[in-house]
C-alpha cells in the first residue's frame, strides 16, 4: 500500500515506514516559530522548565537548533501597550543571545515571511505557535499549530510529543477559476460543504489539475483556512508552480513530494472550481458560506432559524471593511482588490482598513501605484501586520459594526464587540462592498 504525504513526512522523520493512526511518542521537527502573543511566555517557561537540566549538564540554555527557530512579532505590532512593548524586548534579548533569526515590527505575518524568505520546503515538519500554522502546508510541508507547553518543549528538544498521524481526505480539484472567483471562494465552498467539523482530526489534501492552475498566493490561502473545517492541516503536493517559487529563494535543499497513487485515504472530495462564484461566509463561523447569489436566502434563513452560531441577519449594509491577514493579504489579493476599486470610491459610510501581509508585499505594492488607488479611494493603509483580523487593534468593530473582511475567521467577538456581524469574502468581494456599502458581488466591476 502506497503513502500519504503525511504518512512519508513522517516516515522519514521517525526512520521507518508510518501509516496513519499509528502514534509517535517523539516525532523529530524541522522549524519552530513564535509570535508576539507565545512567544515570550514560552521564553520563560524554557527557564523554568529546563534550566535545571541543562545546568546539571554544565551547560546553558540553549534552543534545539538555532537555525530552525524564528521569531515574528505580528500580531499585536507596532506595539499597542507597554506589555506588548515589553514582550518584543524579551524576544529581541533572547534572540540575540541565542542565535537566532528574528523578525522586525513590520515586516509581515508569520506565515507569509517565512515562505517568502524561503525556509519553508517540502518534507518540513513545522510547528507554529498559531492555528493557521497550516497555511504553510501549500509548500508540501506537514505544519499545525500548537500552545506554549508544545512550544517551549519544542524549543528545548526538537520533537513533538505524543503524535498520532492522522488520515487523510483527498480534495480532488478540477477545472479552473472565472472571473472574479477566487482561492477563498473555493475554500469556502468547501468549507461550507464540510462543515465546521467535517475535517476534524484528518489532513485535508488538495490535489488535481485545480490546484495545478493555482499561484502560490492562492494555494496558500486554501491551506490557511483548512483549520476552518477543523482539519489537523492542509497540504498540497510539489509542482512545478513550487519549483519555480523556491528557485532561488530556498535557504534548504528540496526535494518534490506527492502521494502515492495507491495511498489509502479516508475520504475523497471532488470540487469543479469553473461551477464556483464568489462566495459569503455569514457569521459566527466560516461554514455559513453560501454563493453571493444566496445573500437573501441566507438573511431570510438567519431571521427564520437562528442559532448561536447563525444569528439573525436584517441588513446587507456593511460600516467596516478589510483586506488583509495571512490569509489574505499577500500581493495577488491587493492586485484583485485594486482591480475593483480603480477609478471609485470607497462608500461614505464605509471604514476600509488595508494591511499588506509583509513588507515585501508592502513595497512592492507601493513601487507598482496598487496602495495608491486604496488611497486615493478614501481606505486607511497600515503597516504589515495582524491588525484587526483577532480584534486587537487597527479597526476593533463597535456594537453596531457589520464587517466584510477577508481574514479566516468571524466568530462571535473575534475581530471587537461581541454584538458586532463579522461576513468573511475575498479581496475582491470585500472591495465591491467597500464601494456599494452592503454585500456586493465584484463580478460587476471586473
Amino acid at each position: 500500500m502506497g503513502q500519504t504525504i503525511v504518512e512519508k513526512i513522517v516516515s522519514r522523520q521517525v526512520g521507518r515506514p508510518v501509516s496513519a493512526g499509528e502514534r509517535i511518542d517523539r516525532l523529530p521537527i524541522t522549524k519552530l516559530f513564535f509570535n508576539d502573543v507565545i512567544g515570550p511566555p514560552a521564553i520563560k517557561s524554557l527557564s523554568r522548565l529546563f534550566g535545571e537540566t541543562f545546568t546539571k549538564h554544565g551547560r546553558p540554555v540553549r534552543v534545539f537548533d538555532p537555525r530552525r527557530v524564528f521569531f515574528i512579532p505580528d500580531h499585536s505590532v507596532p506595539a499597542l501597550s507597554v506589555e506588548v512593548a515589553e514582550g518584543v524586548d524579551v524576544m529581541e534579548q533572547f534572540s540575540k543571545q541565542q542565535g537566532l533569526r528574528i523578525y522586525r515590527e513590520g515586516d509581515g505575518i508569520e506565515h507569509v515571511v517565512l515562505i517568502e524568505d524561503g525556509h519553508i520546503v517540502p518534507w518540513d515538519i513545522i510547528l507554529g505557535t498559531d492555528s493557521h500554522t497550516c497555511t504553510n502546508g501549500a509548500m508540501g510541508a506537514l505544519a499545525f499549530g500548537v500552545g506554549t507547553t508544545d512550544g517551549t518543549y519544542a524549543m528545548a528538544t526538537g520533537h513533538i510529543y505524543d503524535f498520532t498521524v492522522p488520515e487523510t481526505i483527498r480534495f480532488e480539484l478540477t477545472g479552473a477559476l472565472g472571473k472574479g472567483v477566487y482561492a477563498k471562494d473555493l475554500i469556502l465552498h468547501l468549507i461550507g460543504r464540510m462543515g465546521a467539523g467535517g475535517c476534524s482530526r484528518r489532513v485535508a489534501e488538495f490535489t488535481g489539475e485545480g490546484v495545478r492552475r493555482l499561484s502560490m498566493d492562492a494555494r496558500t490561502t486554501i491551506c490557511n483556512m483548512a483549520v476552518e473545517m477543523s482539519a489537523r492541516t492542509g497540504l498540497m503536493p510539489s509542482d512545478a508552480t513550487l519549483t519555480e517559487y523556491l528557485s532561488g529563494r530556498s535557504q534548504w535543499p528540496v526535494e518534490p513530494i506527492a502521494s502515492d497513487p495507491d495511498a489509502r485515504y479516508a475520504d475523497t472530495i471532488a470540487a469543479d472550481l469553473s461551477t464556483l462564484e464568489p462566495m459569503i461566509a455569514f457569521p459566527h463561523k466560516p461554514a455559513n458560506a453560501a454563493p453571493i447569489s444566496r445573500v437573501a436566502e441566507m438573511m431570510a434563513k438567519s431571521q427564520a432559524n437562528p442559532t448561536a452560531d447563525f444569528p439573525p441577519i436584517t441588513s446587507d449594509r456593511i460600516t467596516d471593511a478589510f483586506l488583509g491577514a495571512c490569509t489574505n493579504g499577500r500581493y495577488e489579493d491587493l492586485v484583485a482588490g485594486a482591480q475593483v476599486l480603480r477609478g471609485r470610491r470607497v462608500h461614505p459610510d464605509v471604514s476600509f482598513v488595508v494591511i499588506p501581509a509583509s513588507r515585501q508585499v508592502y513595497e512592492r505594492a507601493m513601487d507598482e501605484g496598487i496602495l495608491q488607488v486604496f488611497v486615493k479611494a478614501g481606505a486607511n493603509i497600515e503597516s504589515s501586520n495582524c491588525g484587526p483580523c483577532f480584534g486587537s487593534h487597527m479597526g476593533v468593530l463597535s456594537r453596531s459594526a457589520q464587517m466584510v473582511s477577508s481574514s479566516n475567521r468571524n466568530y462571535q467577538g473575534r475581530m471587537g464587540s461581541r454584538d458586532a456581524r463579522i461576513f468573511l469574502a475575498s479581496p475582491a468581494t470585500v472591495t465591491a462592498c467597500a464601494i456599494e456599502g452592503r454585500l456586493a458581488d465584484p463580478r460587476k466591476y471586473l
